[in-house]
């Protein structure tokens, strides 16, 4: 049934994102891992597929004081129920939404919600994880020890907060990748 609302979605969401590390090639990477993990693990894809689109269209509004995570939810609520979305479908992706965020202090209680935290979760880290994690860097003046220690202190923890059986299986070679990685750069900063 979701597809029926797709492409309004995609618009909306297009219309939103910003370029950068949480711009819209992620969140069409959150929505492809979210399709894949959901299809596996038997999610409720008319909750799951709105929540992975709409999981980051307040991003650029967030600041030390706010959240994206919970601003998002509210306005994905309200768009959904704007476009006629199933009512009884928009609590559960305003839920999933709410609770994506690596620092939510709210834990996921359904499936979906475990599903598009683990996919959003799964971009964090391997080869695209380290891509964003470098441009983040950049977008926002951090410098190379903060990087490292922003690799060393989230990057490197990702895999063991994720919950899905299939997430956990994609994470393991990710996971190596960004070991390697910062072996080789801690490696090559220390180089006599």
């Amino acid at each position: 049934m979701w597809e029926r609302f797709e492409k309004e979605i995609f618009e909306y969401v297009k219309e939103k994102m910003k370029n950068g590390a949480h711009g819209l090639d992620h969140v069409l990477r959150v929505v492809r891992l979210a399709r894949y993990i959901g299809e596996l693990e038997g999610a409720d894809m008319d909750v799951l597929m709105p929540a992975a689109y709409l999981h980051d269209i307040a991003r650029s509004a967030e600041s030390g004081k706010t959240d994206h995570a919970k601003i998002g939810a509210a306005m994905a609520s309200e768009f959904l129920k704007r476009i006629g979305y199933p009512e009884d479908k928009i609590s559960e992706i305003h839920h999933a939404i709410k609770v994506h965020r690596y620092k939510s202090e709210e834990k996921p209680r359904t499936l979906e919600a475990l599903i598009l935290k683990d996919a959003d979760m799964l971009d964090a880290i391997g080869a695209v994880g380290i891509y964003r994690a470098v441009f983040h860097s950049c977008e926002t003046g951090r410098n190379l020890e903060d990087t490292i220690r922003h690799f060393e202190e989230k990057i490197l923890n990702i895999r063991k907060t994720l919950k899905t059986k299939t997430a956990i299986e994609l994470a393991e070679r990710r996971h190596e990748i960004v070991v390697m990685f910062l072996e080789n750069l801690k490696s090559e900063l220390s180089f006599p």
